[in-house]
This record gives structure tokens, C-alpha cells and sequence, in this order.
């Protein structure tokens, strides 16, 4: 199986979870519930792209939602829209999700400020709290 990397994706980008020293980031840190992450490319221009969380087990069941938001002309943050929402077991495990970005639709409020694509702003909400270990990312779809 080879990868066909999305257009504006081709590597996977942590949003909760630890990330080694490479050459994106020169310093090895981790990313929490909620932090806001910019992309540097409008997933709203890709064909699909893929969420990806895990988690080795917790004492109980967690949910993961994908949150996006445009970046506006004046260098703010729009509205934030879920794009996608999953859950993992108490028991631990992995789940993806893929999701077109030719479907995700702006908030109405937004759509006078910005010129899509635009939605390069991402945050990973982990509810009801996040296990040790979690990881949540964005990457490329995997194809054949």
C-alpha cells in the first residue's frame, strides 16, 4: 500500500498529544485539549483528509471533537465549526475518520470576511478529560 498524500496534507500534524524534535518542530513539547494549532493550508481545499485518535485506556469512555475555524483578512480567528466527532472506548484503541474538505461549510457569519479556502485553524476538544498517552492528529488519506 503506497500513500496518496492529500493535495495541502502529507504529513501527519499532532493536535493533542507529545511531538518529538523534527524538522517542523524544532523542539519537542506537547499539545493539550484545545490548543489552537495553524495549519499553514486551508483543509477546505483538500480532497479528504483523515482524524486520527488513540489512546491506551482510561477509566472512561472518551470523545474527540474536530474543531476548524478560517483565518480572517485581519488575522483573527472566525467561528469554529465541528467538522468531526469520535469516541474511543474505556478499553483503549484507535479510530479514524475521513472527512472531504469540499464539504465543510463556513459559518455564515464569516463567509462576508473570508475568500475559501480558508480553514487552516484546528483544535481537538477531548472530553471528559484526556488520558495519558492520547494522541490526536490530522494526516493524509491512505489510498492504494
Amino acid at each position: 500500500m503506497t500513500t496518496q498524500a492529500t493535495r495541502l496534507l502529507d504529513a501527519q500534524t499532532v493536535l493533542v498529544g507529545w511531538i518529538n524534535h523534527s524538522a517542523t518542530d524544532c523542539y519537542e513539547h506537547s499539545r493539550s485539549s484545545g490548543d489552537v494549532i495553524n495549519l499553514g493550508t486551508d483543509l477546505d481545499a483538500s480532497c479528504s483528509f483523515v482524524l486520527v485518535a488513540s489512546h491506551p485506556g482510561h477509566s472512561d469512555a472518551v470523545t474527540v471533537t474536530l474543531e476548524l475555524a478560517p483565518l480572517l483578512a485581519d488575522g483573527t480567528t472566525g467561528s469554529w465549526i465541528t467538522a468531526a466527532a469520535v469516541a474511543i472506548p474505556a478499553a483503549g484503541g484507535k479510530v479514524e475518520a475521513s472527512i472531504s474538505g469540499a464539504a465543510l461549510l463556513l459559518n455564515p457569519a464569516d463567509s462576508e470576511l473570508v475568500t475559501p479556502p480558508c480553514l487552516r485553524l484546528a483544535r481537538a476538544v477531548i472530553s471528559p478529560s484526556t488520558p495519558v498517552g492520547m494522541c490526536v492528529a490530522l494526516t493524509a488519506k491512505q489510498g492504494l
